[in-house]
């Protein structure tokens, strides 16, 4: 606090001292001409009155006089001659004009007597001579006036910059749960509330970067462990027949093990906005054709009918590769609990894509709707009955969603199964 309030303190004394000065030095030379015509006017009757008493006496009588009056004026009176002071050819004018010239910053009067050579001087009063203390003590007072005010002014502020310090402190110490709480006055509320949000961002990724880590270490060790165990078979066998069963389960694993890889690196890269989602205008019939037509043989051999539904645009805007593979994840999805029959559509709601995806298979149970988008999540068996897939699917089409500027909901189709809505906005 103390740095901060000497830096604040002598950069607004010095400041102020500098803007005193000017602002000084300036108005004194826009109101020169103001001023010498106040300070003539003020001084103007006594020169007029001293010069009258003076006009009618010659040199030697002059200074008598002078002598006689000078006690009761309180003034600087002298005689000078017009060449001791060279005068210029405006201040001659001035005289010649029956004016007072003015000199050392209104404190020297000089008056013409009559038409001769000698003038009379009139000098104000010296200052005091502790002026220049009284002047350095104003300017101290105004100091200590400055760091107080300032004192109580920087102190709040040092105080929450020092919560903010230390949160920030503590957060680096691995604390991700750090919060500041300030008062609604606090002039770094924004600041904080900024900090939090951040935080809550990092917590939250942090999180999410753990549990997708433990989930994968799981997701993996089933079909590394039936490699491994075909592995063993495949040493022991010597029927070639049977070796080759087991080379296409370990080619399946392995196929497995890819498409796990895939869809993680596809999900982290739009969780952590790594990615750029670039937005084109897409026919609209033909794309819906092509992602259909990518799980049909799934489809087929599911023994499940796979229908195309409502689809009257002319053309969608999208990002094509991410938002197919969020519709064919939500179409194997489908597939694997449909009973019979899938059906998707695309349609355009005012402002508003959306592509639904029904089946006629157990449905989501309400309480598991909000789950099912969480990353290896897996709900009971009501629609769990044949395993298959990661748990990523979902979670993938919630983020190419987000990424697109909208959502995805599941609720209850018109054949019993689950209804898969996912919207976003036609606008980047």
């Amino acid at each position: 606090m103390l740095r901060l309030f000497l830096g604040l303190f002598l950069v607004m004394t010095i400041g102020l001292v500098l803007a005193l000065q000017t602002v000084e030095r300036t108005f004194d030379a826009l109101l020169d001409y103001q001023m010498q015509d106040y300070n003539r006017e003020a001084v103007r009757g006594q020169a007029w009155t001293l010069a009258q008493q003076l006009r009618d006496l010659d040199g030697p009588a002059r200074e008598k006089q002078l002598e006689t009056i000078r006690p009761h004026y309180g003034l600087g009176l002298t005689l000078v001659d017009t060449s001791e002071l060279a005068l210029s050819d405006e201040e001659k004018a001035e005289l010649a004009k029956g004016l007072l010239v003015i000199r050392d910053k209104y404190s020297q009067y000089i008056s013409a007597i009559d038409d001769g050579p000698q003038l009379l001087s009139i000098r104000l009063p010296a200052e005091p001579s502790l002026m220049p203390f009284y002047i350095a003590a104003a300017y101290l007072m105004i100091a200590v006036l400055i760091g107080f005010v300032l004192f109580f002014w920087v102190r709040p502020h040092w105080r929450d910059l020092e919560k903010l310090r230390l949160a920030a402190e503590r957060f680096g110490d691995n604390d991700l749960s750090v919060r500041i709480q300030l008062s609604k006055r606090s002039n770094i509320r924004d600041l904080a509330e900024h900090f939090n949000l951040m935080a809550a961002r990092i917590e939250g990724l942090i999180a999410n970067q753990r549990e997708l880590t433990n989930a994968v270490s799981h997701e993996l060790r089933t079909p590394i462990a039936r490699l491994s165990f075909e592995l063993d078979q495949l040493k022991q066998q010597s029927d070639p027949s049977q070796n080759r069963e087991l080379i296409a389960d370990m080619y399946a694993d392995l196929g497995e093990l890819e498409e796990m890889v895939s869809e993680l690196l596809t999900y982290a890269s739009l969780e952590r906005g790594a990615t750029v989602i670039k937005r084109e205008n897409i026919q609209a019939a033909n794309w819906l054709d092509s992602v259909v037509g990518s799980v049909a043989l799934e489809a087929e051999a599911a023994g499940v009918q796979l229908l195309i539904g409502d689809c009257r645009l002319d053309t969608v805007r999208i990002e094509p590769r991410f938002m197919a593979r969020a519709v064919i994840n939500l179409l194997r999805n489908a597939i694997r609990y449909a009973e019979q029959r899938v059906e998707v559509t695309l349609v355009r709601t005012g402002d508003y894509y959306e592509v639904r995806v029904n089946d006629d298979g157990p449905g989501v149970p309400v309480h598991g709707r909000e789950k099912i988008f969480e990353p290896f999540s897996r709900l009971d068996a009501s629609r769990d009955r044949r395993t298959g897939g990661f748990g990523l699917g979902l979670a993938l089409v919630r983020r190419v969603s987000q990424s697109h500027g909208g959502q995805v909901e599941v609720g209850d189709s018109a054949w019993g199964g689950a209804s898969f809505r996912m919207t976003w906005s036609h606008l980047d």
